[in-house]
């Protein structure tokens, strides 16, 4: 067998505690060689039981770290671009957690930077593309015998969501998904969003507004509508139907 690609793994909280367990247990090829976190002891205990493992507060030494071959970026949404220009610097490739940054100014900045280099290292957590359905969906439209898209209706629904997550999240966090899944099966550019909010639901904290309800419209004359529902209680949910002019699916 090869030799494991060692990861860097910034961001111990839920997701990337989630993302240790994965690299060490699911993952093949691959193994957690360092975690950064500025909470140590979290940083730990996201380790617990994995060997050779290297713990730093700073994200930097993480990247520094003997035998980083690659980063995983699951740090918050603040802390990204200066992790991605960091592992850029390094030649590292990345993936990163959605949001890829928190505004569209440092959004451009990571992209020249990548771009400098001449070569892509960044992709960002957009699984959507890589699900068996969703491709399923994306060949059918592709094929053409459905006729041109008209519309796609989105659900998207979680049971709750995790502490300290805000309304704004619901679109950066949740609604991006969908911005990616829908640019990609449509093979259109977003021309306009329109965010929409009914009286909040009775089981979503209080002061987040949840649901919500967002409308795309792209250059190719499609609508594109996304119910995004993250305290909705009962299951997690993703749907899309793809209405067109021969047909739906």
């Amino acid at each position: 067998m090869g030799e494991l690609l060692g990861v860097a793994v910034l961001g111990a909280g839920h997701m990337g505690a989630d993302h240790v367990r994965r690299l060490d247990r699911v993952v093949s090829g691959a193994r957690v060689a360092a975690v950064a976190d500025p909470d140590a002891a979290r940083a730990k205990e996201a380790v617990a039981g994995v060997e050779g493992v290297s713990v730093h507060t700073e994200a930097e030494a993480a990247l520094d770290a003997p035998g980083v071959g690659a980063v995983l970026i699951a740090s918050p949404g603040p802390a990204h671009e200066e992790a991605l220009l960091a592992a850029f610097a390094r030649g590292l490739p990345v993936l990163c957690e959605k949001p890829m940054v928190p505004d569209s100014a440092g959004a451009l900045r990571v992209l020249e930077a990548e771009a400098r280099l001449g070569r892509r290292l960044a992709q960002i957590g957009f699984m959507r593309r890589y699900d068996a359905e969703y491709r399923r969906l994306k060949a059918l439209l592709d094929e053409g015998r459905l006729g041109r898209p008209l519309m796609l209706h989105c659900t998207h629904r979680n049971v709750s969501s995790p502490p300290g997550f805000t309304s704004a999240m619901l679109i950066d966090s949740s609604v991006s998904h969908e911005i990616d899944a829908a640019r990609w099966l449509l093979g259109q550019e977003l021309t306009a969003v329109t965010v929409l909010r009914p009286r909040p639901s009775s089981g979503a904290p209080a002061g987040l507004l949840d649901p919500q309800f967002v409308v795309f419209e792209t250059d190719g004359g499609a609508l594109v509508d996304v119910e995004v529902f993250v305290n909705c209680g009962f299951g997690y949910q993703v749907r899309v139907e793809a209405v067109c002019e021969a047909g739906s699916a």
